[in-house]
């Protein structure tokens, strides 16, 4: 049988490079991905972390976002050909429970999650479902490619907003999904935007690509400096970190949106309830790609946004363990493998 190499997610803070078998096609609604690329998710690091702060299952391959070519399919997908290049909804819904039916599907009640609990993408191949593979065009660079599924998940949590030229939004957590929302703020029209951190390397990196007025949040007064210049408050705060919530109430204008995007499951935060009711603010969240593949891919097609200033590091599968604790002490943005 046929070997490839791939990182494998044996245990808790174990991750191992090992030779395994190469997928074969098991149902007709199935495809093989030969893997261009795949770049490491936020999730992959808080999997490998110890303890974790998400949960994948032993024995499995992980990477999810990722684009590839597919070389053999299922006798039932007829909407793909072999030898198309694809990107990837790494989460496989069922179609038939009532989220699905309601258009939700990033609310599956049966959703299966690639990477996580059944075998991802740090390989040279990957079987997934044909019903979450989407066509991508040649003239996309690998690099862009691979930050499709996060940047769809960006998309779904711009949806939640209706941002107006000339208003102004803060974004606290300058990691790629934060970026992204701040460069489809500025393609929107935003007036004035900021963008606070606390990690150095990532407020000398969110600078250089000129978005908006970065806060170093340790050694800056953040809500004094917004205030001065709006006069009432942001329109819009995005939570990307998952433990903000009461930052990002206390720093909205009376009658704005909060949108919490970031998970982090071990951050508890206890928030004001008054707080919101008083100032009649509109806390949103938001959940992975709801149906935003198609738009995600015509931004890149389209050359909305550049990806690939978010790319920091291009490396070799034996190389991703590096990546991911490169990663995990923020000392880089968006780290892009190549098997």
């Amino acid at each position: 049988m046929e070997k490839m190499l791939a990182a494998v997610f044996e245990d808790v803070g174990k991750l191992e490079l090992k030779m395994v078998p190469v997928p074969q096609i098991q149902r007709e609604d199935q495809v093989l991905v030969e893997v261009e690329a795949v770049s490491i998710c936020g999730t992959d690091v808080h999997i490998t972390a110890v303890p974790p702060g998400y949960e994948a299952t032993p024995g499995t391959i992980l990477g999810h976002e990722l684009v590839g070519k597919i070389i053999e399919k299922g006798e039932a997908v007829e909407h793909l050909q072999v030898g198309d290049r694809v990107v990837v909804n790494p989460n496989d819904y069922c179609g038939v429970c009532q989220y699905c039916r309601k258009n939700l599907p990033n609310e599956c009640e049966n959703i299966i999650p690639l990477g996580i609990d059944y075998d991802g993408a740090f390989a040279k191949y990957c079987l997934i479902s044909g019903k979450v593979a989407y066509k991508i065009s040649e003239k996309v660079s690998s690099e862009a490619a691979a930050c499709t599924e996060p940047l769809a998940c960006a998309i779904n949590g711009f949806h939640k907003v209706s941002i107006l030229p000339g208003e102004s939004a803060v974004i606290i957590g300058c990691g790629p999904i934060g970026l992204m929302i701040a460069m489809l703020a500025k393609a929107s029209g935003i007036g004035k935007l900021y963008l606070l951190e606390a990690a150095p390397y990532r407020i000398q990196f969110a600078k250089q690509l000129g978005l908006g007025e970065v806060i170093d949040v340790k050694s800056q007064n953040a809500k004094n400096i917004i205030l001065e210049q709006t006069g009432i408050g942001p329109d819009y705060v995005f939570d990307v970190t998952g433990s903000q919530v009461v930052q990002a109430v206390d720093l909205v204008r009376k009658g704005g949106r909060v949108v919490l995007f970031g998970v982090n499951k071990k951050s508890v935060s206890q928030v004001a309830q008054c707080e919101i009711t008083t100032k009649e603010i509109t806390v949103h969240g938001t959940w992975l790609a709801n149906a935003t593949f198609p738009e995600a891919i015509r931004v890149l097609e389209e050359h909305m946004v550049d990806m690939e200033k978010l790319v920091t590091d291009v490396i070799p599968l034996q190389e991703v363990k590096d990546g991911i604790e490169k990663l995990a002490r923020g000392e880089a943005v968006k780290v892009v493998v190549k098997p």
